[in-house]
Order: structure tokens, then C-alpha cells, then sequence
């Protein structure tokens, strides 16, 4: 359509992105602007100067967005081949995505996963160019695989190349990468392209290309407003007349060329642009039964408006589909799609398609093809499509004849678009179901509307949701009722809701007995869940914990660890929450993965592994965020800013705090907020500032006494009895040493215990205190909590250095310095070496480790390394490239000093 006239810097942006591919430095970029503007002629300029690279290249077809992974099955054709060479997880999970085996649906970022790899293996011997055009209308599923390979190949000879309509709105899964907004052309190159093109014929009575006047071409300038597709296609019929939207008149000036076509061809095109897919094989059938000859596609007069390639046949422009199917009359569209319909009967693969053209075709409610949809959404969501089911259902609620079926279906296609990743268009589904439903469907919408609040939005408001619905379905529909009472207990214990905690345990007491055998187990997990301290079920608790474990359910994992870990039992804890990350990484299920990776982080940061604590909340955050979990990547930056504390980094606390508290206010997650608080207050007291610690953690403590969240507040306990007694206020500590003794009593906690007796020591006359230091460090001993043993014998050392005795201070406070330097507690060390100088002994530097020189990507991969995975195991696991894992992998190396993975390994079980 032209040569690429005034386009010199969007061709140089392009230019350099594939340079840097070709080098190993892959990215993606987006065209983006109206319709016309030139963005495929960018694309196709892009492909020719591919050189020897790999080519790999798909449409967005408006027919087909309702059809997971339609455009990703054009994308990877050419190198299916390779499917088999895939990690088998992925190679499954990526075959049952394309509708090429049956099977369990697989997570999206695992089928996410199998294209990177798969683009990764294909670019390993040439560089890969992968084009999306009209990328606006590729179903999302592929969008959202496309897009999470855009933000992992800065290591691949992979570039992706976007175009995308303007006014159509950016898919989410597209943010972060990179865009460039094409403008129109000056009106200097408008006028060159003007000269060198050669139009179609021009329509009836219109005046001949060559007579147009330089006032006319002037005034085809100024309409085309720089858009290089109007200043080719508009001269051929232009007629001056009042402006109109430029799509507008582009999309005329294509109709005015199709009507001048004979009928049977006018037919034809209304055929091929409502099959979308562009199958001659279907095309031809279809043509059959509407008494058509597909074979004049092929002809000459049509050349500039489809091209036949092979068995498939497609549209020179995006507008000339729109133009053939808009401008022919409803009553002939159905016809298109009846046929259509008729011609995919008996095709296994393309029931969702057959679904979607037979709604095309209906003249109003019909409960059979709104079931024929239902089922088809039913297939696409086992294909890891649940965008693309959202569609279907949407489709299938329209055409339900009933209310009670319409907004059953409208529910569940809520719930796909939620799981899809897709908040607001879940929340629109929701609005439009009937208020007045029957019960299931009111509770499958509360417990969504509850989960949206709970995950991305305010955890209060779906507290309030739930439990007047619960109160209606705990008896009669406990099967239903039993996941909205688990997420509406964990919205009000984030939101600190005291009274709505209690409401939903008084409701488990009128819970049915549920008849599904996960739900049964779910009831049983409430329950122990509910349970006040001190009150739990030890074998009740077992028996739970064996059932959890062999069922391998990652979420019910997490959840059970936080029983265990709650009532003390905090290796089982780690056990549970290893396993589920472990389990979710198998199954790509990237939703539930940064909740293990939190409950994991907490317990590496108590058991002092502040590398490990970096490292997996660093990839929880990223991850929450990718998924859309606000609410949860909140978490995650509340706990690096406790390791940050921890490390005695205050600057960076400060700034965490300063990131993270107006969000976690906004979205009252009143845990999260404290927890930032309370990293606020321990960074003080680590430099020195034990009133202004005092103070905070004294409020903390008073807000969670009066909103009944004391349980919560306990954790800050210790440190408020170090500031309290180093601020010279010990009696402000009274209170909450009491509550935090009777918990650790109540729970067994051997933690919580060791911590309770130094309290009292800190508290107790001098003539007391070496006692309840003496039973301390005697409780920490065989517990794997060193930074709190260490700072249990830093605040003996200081109690017998005020004491006079110096010699017998020495000991506890070498032990002390030497585990803070080993932990990378830098403020806590040099407190310690300031005790250790007073009492007449200069303390030595211990060099940090070389492990300390990894980032946490980095140690991440050693890690896996050094446990036996193969670069690709890792790869799948920490959802990157192969490529990408050997380039941090050789950086590991580097930085260590090792040479090989046995050194490696001897090494990390070394550091």
C-alpha cells in the first residue's frame, strides 16, 4: 500500500530494537495509533529487514477474540515441531492451551512459561521476530502469554513487535512495555506519498485519479489528516463534503469499492469476514450451502481486497473486513454465520467457534445455543482460557430466555474475568446479575465480590458483604457458604474487623454438614482456623495436616501452615509452605505462589535468613503484582521493610514506609500498616531512639487492645519492652508482657517462650534478672531463631557489664557480634561492638560472605542449582528463559569464584 514515506524515525526506533535482539538483548514494542496510520506497513517494513532471522507472525481477528489462544495456535505453527522438546509440564500444558491434546487445564503462566521456553530453544539458532497485528483484537490468553515473554527475553535474540488500534483501550497485561505512538504525516510527506502512489479504479461518476486537481489533492491532504491508508485509498472516490471520523471515511471508501463487486463476490467477502479464521476449507464449505463459488475469491478483481495463501485466505486491511461485514444488512450476517455454523459441525477442535457463529445467527433468547456456549466456555476455560470463557458466557447470559439462567451465567462469566485478571469487567458482570437470585448464585456473587475486595481493592467492604449472605447459606448450601466464610474471615482479620471475626465463628457454629469431599476438609481447616488460642485441637490438628499434605492442594498448604505456624509448630509451618510453593511452581500457579513465598519470607526473616527473606519476597512482590493481588504485594513490602529494619537500614525503611503506608491505609489493611510501623519503630531502636520506638509500639499495642487485635500486636511485644526499659519507662511494658507470657504459654511456643523470660529479665531487679537470662538463653538453645538468641545475649552482656563484670560480659557479647555479622545485622553489630569496646576488648570486622555479593535473583538460581536443577528446571520454576537462567547462572559463578556446579553447591552448603 505505498512505500514507508515520512516514517524515518519510527523505522529507526524499530531498527534498533531488532539490532539489539539480533545481540541477545531482547524486548517488545507497540505501534499504536488510528486506524490507517500505517502500523502493518511498519510491521511488514520490519519483517523485511529480518534478515536470517526466524519469523514468526499472527493478527488479531475481531471473530476470534472471544477464542483462547486462537492467535497464539497462527503464531507458533511454524515451530510446533518443537513442542516435543519442551520441559514435559510445559510442553503439556502448552498442548492442551492450543486445543492438540486433552487434559487438566493448566495455569496461564505456565502456558506463559512453555512460549518463553519455547521462543527461547527456536532463538537459540537464529534470532526470532515475533509481529502481532490488530493486536487490540487477539483474544486476551494470548495477549497475556505474549506480554509476560515481552517482560522476560532482555536476555533472548527475541523481538516482539505489537501494532494496536487506537480507542480500543490497552489490555492490561500490556503494561511495561515499551510503546511508540505513531502520528500522521507532515503534510510535505503526505503530498510525496500522494505523488508515488497508484490507486484503485475510482467509483462510478467519479472523476479520473489523474484529474485531480492540486486543490483537490490540497484538499485530500487536510482530510486524510496525515493518515497514509486515506491519503492511497480516499483520491480514487473523493468527493468534498463535510468532515467525517477518518475510520468513518476509510471504512466507506472500502464499501465503495465492494459494491462495485459483482453480488456472489460481495457474498463471499461478507463470508470470509464473519468466519474471521480465514480456513479456505470452511470457507468453501459454508459457500456450499449459501449456493456460492469460493473459487471467485481467487480472482483478479479482488486482488486489493484478499489475498489467497495456501489454504487461507485473508483481508488486505482490517477495515476492509469491517467494511465488508458492517455494510451488509443484519438479516444476510446471520445468514453468513448460519452457514458457518453448519459448515464447523462435526469439527472436535472448533465447537467454541461453531458456538459463537450459531449466537451470531440467533434472532433473540434461545436457551439451546445458550447452552451450546455454556459448554464451549467450559472447553476453553479447561484450555487455560478463562478470558476468553468470560466472553461465551457473557454471550450465553444474553441469549438465556430465563432470569434465574441469565444471571447464573452472567456469575460465572464474572468469575472468569476475574481469574483472567480482569477486575473491572468482572465487577460490570456482577452489577448486572439479579439481586433477587436464588441463593447459589447470590453467594458464588458475593464470595467473587468479596474476593475482588479482599485481593485488589478494600478487605473491610468484603467483611460486610459476606456476612449477611452467610448468614442465609450456612445451613442450607454449606458447600457453597464454606469458601465465602474462608475469604470473609481473611478480609476481616486483615482489616482488623474484631466484631466481623466473630460474626463469621458464630456462623461456623451453624454451618451444614457439607456433601463434597475438599469442602468437608475446608470446614474442618475453618474450624481449627477459628479457634482461639489456647483452645486448638493437637490431634485434630495432626490428622488435618497429614490429609492437607498428601491432597497436594497448594492453597489449602498455605493455609494449613499458617495453623501450625500460629500454635507454635513452626517447622511444620516451613514444611507445608515449602511444599506449596514447590507444588505451585509445577503447576504454574503464579496466583497462589507469592502467598507461599510470603509465609516463607516471614520465616526465613525470624530464622534470621536474611538473604533467603529477600529473596523470595523480592519475587512475591514482583509476582502479586503480575497477578493483580495489590493487596498481597503489600505484604511483601511490609516485610522487606522489617528486614530492612532487622539489617538496621533505616534510610531504607524510611522510604518503604513512605511507599507502602498511604497505599495499605487507602486499602485499610490495617496489619500491613502496623507491621510498616512496627519495622519503623524497630529501626529506631536499633540507632538509638528508644522514646520515639516506645511511643509507636506503645500506640500500636493501644490501637490493637481497642479494635481486639491483640493477638496481632503480641509480636511487637519484645521490642516495646527493650524501648521501654532502655527509655527509662519499664512500667509501660507491664501490660503487655503479661499478655505476651500467657500466649507463649498457651501455644508452646519454645520462640515465644525465650522471648517471654527475657522480658522479665529486662523488667526484673538487677538481683533477678541474671536468672531469667540464664533461662533465655537456655529456651533458645535447639530453637532456630538466632538474631533473637543473639540480641537475648547482647542485652545479657550489657546487664553484667553495668553490673561490673566485665570478663563474664565478654563471652555473650563476642557470641553476639559474631552472629549479627554473620546475619548481615550491621545495626545490631555495631551496638554490639560498642558493648564489646566498653568492657576493654576491640572487636575485629568478620568479612561478609561472597554470597552477600548476589542479588536475589541471583541467589534464587544458586539456590535451585545447588539442590540438583537443571538451568531448564530452574527456568520453568522461577517462570524464566533458559537463556536468562544461564546468564545470571555465568554471573553466579563470576561473583563466587567457582567453576563449576560442584563448587557451587559445597559452597552454598557452606554459606
Amino acid at each position: 500500500m505505498g512505500t514507508l514515506v515520512g516514517r524515518d524515525a519510527e523505522r529507526a526506533a524499530i531498527g534498533r530494537l531488532l539490532d539489539a535482539a539480533a545481540a541477545g538483548a531482547g524486548a517488545g514494542l507497540i505501534l499504536r495509533g488510528e486506524a490507517g496510520i500505517g502500523k502493518s506497513a511498519l510491521l511488514d517494513d520490519a519483517l523485511a529487514r529480518a534478515g536470517d532471522a526466524l519469523v514468526l507472525r499472527t493478527v488479531g481477528v475481531e471473530a476470534e477474540s472471544a477464542l483462547a489462544y486462537a492467535g497464539l495456535q497462527r503464531l507458533v505453527r511454524p515451530i510446533a515441531d518443537r513442542l516435543n522438546g519442551l520441559p514435559a509440564p510445559q510442553s503439556g500444558a502448552l498442548r492442551v492451551a492450543l486445543g492438540l491434546a486433552a487434559g487438566p487445564p493448566p495455569d496461564r503462566f505456565l502456558v506463559a512459561v512453555a512460549v518463553l521456553t519455547l521462543f527461547s530453544d527456536a532463538a537459540g539458532e537464529r534470532p526470532l521476530l515475533c509481529t502481532v497485528d490488530d493486536a487490540h483484537w487477539v483474544d486476551t490468553p494470548t495477549i497475556e502469554a505474549l506480554a509476560f515473554v515481552a517482560r522476560r527475553i532482555g536476555d533472548e535474540p527475541v523481538a516482539l513487535l505489537f501494532a494496536a488500534r487506537d480507542g480500543e483501550g490497552r489490555p492490561p497485561a500490556l503494561d511495561g512495555i515499551a510503546e511508540l505512538h505513531l502520528a500522521g504525516l507532515t503534510p510535505a510527506a503526505a503530498v510525496e506519498l500522494l505523488a508515488g502512489s497508484t490507486w484503485p479504479a475510482p467509483a462510478p461518476g467519479a472523476a479520473p485519479v489523474a484529474a485531480i486537481s492540486p486543490a483537490t489533492r490540497d484538499e485530500v491532504v487536510r482530510a486524510a489528516g496525515g493518515n497514509p491508508l486515506a491519503l492511497i485509498e480516499l483520491p480514487g472516490g473523493f468527493t468534498p463534503g463535510p468532515p467525517l471520523p477518518l475510520s468513518e471515511s476509510l471504512e466507506r471508501a472500502f464499501s465503495h469499492r465492494i459494491a462495485r463487486q459483482p453480488t456472489p463476490v460481495r457474498s463471499l467477502l461478507l463470508l470470509a469476514a464473519a468466519a474471521g479464521d480465514g480456513d479456505l476449507a470452511v470457507l468453501r464449505d459454508a459457500a456450499r450451502s449459501l449456493d456460492l463459488d469460493a473459487d471467485l475469491l481467487d480472482g483478479a478483481g479482488v486482488a486489493d481486497l484478499v489475498r489467497v495463501d495456501g489454504t487461507a485466505l485473508s483481508f488486505r486491511h482490517p477495515l476492509i473486513r469491517s467494511a465488508a461485514y458492517q455494510s451488509a444488512p443484519r438479516a444476510q450476517r446471520q445468514a453468513a454465520h448460519r452457514a458457518l455454523a453448519q459448515a464447523l459441525a462435526g469439527r472436535e477442535l472448533d465447537t467454541e467457534r461453531r458456538a459463537w457463529h450459531r449466537a451470531q445467527a440467533a434472532d433473540g433468547p434461545d436457551e439451546a445455543v445458550a447452552l451450546a456456549l455454556e459448554d464451549a466456555a467450559d472447553r476453553t476455560a479447561s484450555r487455560a482460557g478463562p478470558a476468553a470463557a468470560a466472553g461465551l458466557l457473557a454471550l450465553a447470559a444474553e441469549l438465556s430466555p430465563t432470569e434465574p439462567d441469565r444471571s447464573r451465567r452472567l456469575a460465572g462469566a464474572a468469575e472468569a474475568a476475574w481469574r483472567s485478571g480482569d477486575t473491572v469487567r468482572a465487577g460490570q458482570l456482577l452489577d448486572a446479575t439479579d439481586p433477587a437470585a436464588d441463593l447459589g448464585v447470590r453467594v458464588d456473587v458475593t464470595r467473587l465480590r468479596c474476593l475482588v475486595e479482599l485481593r485488589a481493592g478494600i478487605p473491610a467492604d468484603a467483611a460486610a458483604l459476606a456476612v449477611p449472605v452467610l448468614e442465609e447459606a450456612a445451613a442450607k448450601d454449606p458447600d457453597r457458604a464454606l469458601p465465602l466464610m474462608l475469604i470473609a474471615g481473611e478480609a476481616a482479620f486483615q482489616a482488623g474487623q474484631a466484631q466481623a471475626v466473630l460474626a463469621i465463628r458464630g456462623l461456623m457454629e451453624r454451618l451444614g454438614t457439607p456433601t463434597q469431599p475438599r469442602t468437608a476438609l475446608l470446614a474442618r481447616l475453618l474450624v481449627q482456623i477459628g479457634r482461639p488460642l489456647g483452645e486448638h485441637d493437637q490431634a485434630a490438628i495432626r490428622g488435618l495436616i497429614d490429609e492437607v499434605a498428601a491432597l497436594d492442594d497448594p492453597d489449602l498448604l498455605v493455609r494449613m501452615g499458617g495453623v501450625a505456624g500460629r500454635r507454635g509448630d513452626h517447622a511444620t509451618a516451613r514444611r507445608l509452605w515449602t511444599q506449596a510453593a514447590a507444588r505451585a511452581r509445577q503447576l504454574g500457579a503464579a496466583g497462589v505462589l507469592p502467598w507461599a513465598l510470603l509465609n516463607l519470607a516471614s520465616d526465613d526473616l525470624a530464622r534470621g535468613a536474611f538473604r533467603f527473606a529477600e529473596m523470595h519476597a523480592d519475587e512475591g512482590r514482583r509476582l502479586a503484582r503480575e497477578t493483580g493481588q495489590e493487596s498481597l504485594a503489600c505484604h511483601h513490602d511490609a516485610l522487606l521493610a522489617e528486614l530492612a529494619a532487622a539489617r538496621g537500614r533505616e534510610p531504607e525503611v524510611r522510604a518503604l514506609a513512605a511507599e507502602i503506608l498511604p497505599e495499605t491505609a487507602a486499602r485499610g489493611l490495617v496489619h500491613v500498616s502496623a507491621t510498616v510501623e512496627g519495622a519503623r519503630a524497630a529501626a529506631a531502636l536499633v540507632a538509638g531512639r528508644p522514646e520515639e520506638a516506645l511511643d509507636a509500639l506503645t500506640n500500636l499495642w493501644t490501637d490493637a487492645l481497642g479494635t481486639g487485635r491483640a493477638e496481632h500486636a503480641l509480636r511487637f511485644v519484645p521490642d516495646l519492652t527493650e524501648a521501654a526499659v532502655r527509655a527509662r519507662h519499664p512500667e509501660r511494658a507491664g501490660e503487655p508482657v503479661a499478655a505476651y507470657e500467657t500466649w507463649a504459654e498457651a501455644v508452646s511456643s519454645a520462640p515465644g517462650r525465650a522471648l517471654a523470660a527475657r522480658n522479665r529479665a529486662l523488667l526484673a531487679p538487677a538481683a533477678e534478672a541474671d536468672g531469667w537470662y540464664a533461662t533465655a538463653l537456655d529456651r533458645h538453645r535447639g530453637v532456630d531463631r538466632p538474631l533473637e538468641q543473639a540480641r537475648t545475649e547482647l542485652l545479657y552482656g550489657e546487664y553484667l557489664r553495668r553490673e561490673k563484670r566485665r570478663a563474664d560480659a565478654r563471652p555473650h557479647l563476642r557470641s553476639a557480634l559474631a552472629t549479627f555479622e554473620r546475619l548481615g545485622a550491621d545495626g545490631w553489630a555495631e551496638r554490639a561492638a560498642e558493648e564489646l569496646r566498653a568492657t576493654g576488648e576491640t572487636a575485629r570486622r568478620r568479612d561478609p560472605s561472597t554470597l552477600d555479593t548476589l542479588t536475589p535473583r541471583e541467589l534464587q538460581i544458586a539456590r535451585a542449582v545447588a539442590d540438583g536443577a537443571t538451568n531448564r528446571d530452574v527456568a520453568g520454576q522461577l517462570f524464566l528463559s533458559p537463556r536468562t537462567v544461564d546468564y545470571h547462572l555465568r554471573k553466579v559463578f563470576q561473583k563466587l569464584g567457582v567453576n563449576s556446579r560442584a563448587e557451587l553447591i559445597r559452597l552454598m552448603l557452606a554459606g
